[in-house]
């Protein structure tokens, strides 16, 4: 039986929650070098959309890859303004080689009868570096999307919180009947959809090897904890980011020669003396102005 060099790369597929963007964004992909392989991260065509918009499509949940959030009508047509990315694929090449048989070509997935085991063993092991490798990647262009749209909840798990959406309810002991009861409130988080400017943006960044700082994820952790109503936590890390933030600023506006030992006394100096004596040197009159 006759053996093919095949060329590896590998594809995963990712659930991305309230990520919103603009159609003309459907169906485009990042292209990037990652640590040691080549990476596409795309978002699913405008194929995936309804042929024809209907109220009942809106916010939609069910298995479709994409779900209109908004629409404008024009000339009697209704045209998608903002659409729910539900997943994106991932591609990732790390440039290995492998030869398996031609056959494997005209069978479906796992052809056991033509791999021998040690070969299964060889790409399960392939497989799993891959999937692990994606994951990396994943995490670190979900973390500068969030960054350069502001919006900390794009692909984050969904996490509820206690509340039930009962409102309260005043009984009468005795007959338990209920005479007054409370009004319901909902709590919707609509985020600001990536538009093509925020689309090239994140593009360039991870392409230039940028990460986003660890204060800002840290304060979109905050945000989540906050919205889902863990104060505490909320309040640790929102005050940890804070705290990161004036050190980098503080030490990223050193002048240039200051002796080690200055360096040194000043990244190690507690919070308190960063924020009253080297922070505020980093802020114009009107930044000042706020504190």
């Amino acid at each position: 039986m006759a053996n093919s060099q095949i060329n590896i790369i590998s594809l995963h597929r990712y659930l991305t929650r309230d990520l919103t963007v603009v159609p003309e964004l459907l169906g485009l992909s990042h292209e990037f070098t990652f640590s040691n392989g080549q990476v596409k991260i795309e978002l699913p065509s405008s194929d995936n959309l309804p042929k024809e918009i209907r109220d009942a499509h809106i916010m939609e949940s069910d298995d479709s890859l994409l779900a209109i959030k908004s629409y404008r009508e024009e000339d009697g047509s209704k045209l998608p303004l903002e659409v729910s990315v539900k997943s994106v694929d991932v591609q990732v090449d790390l440039g290995e080689v492998i030869a398996l048989p031609d056959e494997v070509f005209t069978r479906q997935a796992n052809p056991v009868d033509l791999i021998s085991k040690s070969q299964r063993t060889h790409l399960d092991r392939i497989m799993n570096s891959y999937a692990r490798f994606a994951d990396d990647t994943l995490d670190r262009w979900i973390r500068i999307l969030r960054w350069k749209s502001g919006n900390g909840s794009i692909a984050r798990p969904e996490i509820h919180g206690l509340d039930s959406g009962w409102g309260t309810h005043l009984l009468d002991r005795a007959t338990k009947h209920r005479f007054w009861r409370s009004g319901i409130t909902l709590n919707i988080y609509l985020g600001i959809p990536v538009t093509v400017e925020i689309w090239q943006d994140v593009e360039a960044t991870i392409k230039q090897g940028q990460e986003s700082s660890v204060y800002v994820d840290l304060m979109f952790d905050g945000i989540e904890q906050l919205k889902v109503g863990n104060l505490q936590q909320s309040v640790v890390q929102l005050a940890v980011a804070c705290e990161v933030f004036m050190r980098t600023r503080v030490m990223h506006n050193l002048p240039k020669g200051l002796p080690a030992t200055i360096v040194k006394y000043i990244d190690e100096a507690s919070i308190s003396k960063v924020q009253d004596h080297f922070f505020k040197d980093t802020l114009d009159n009107g930044q000042k102005k706020v504190l």
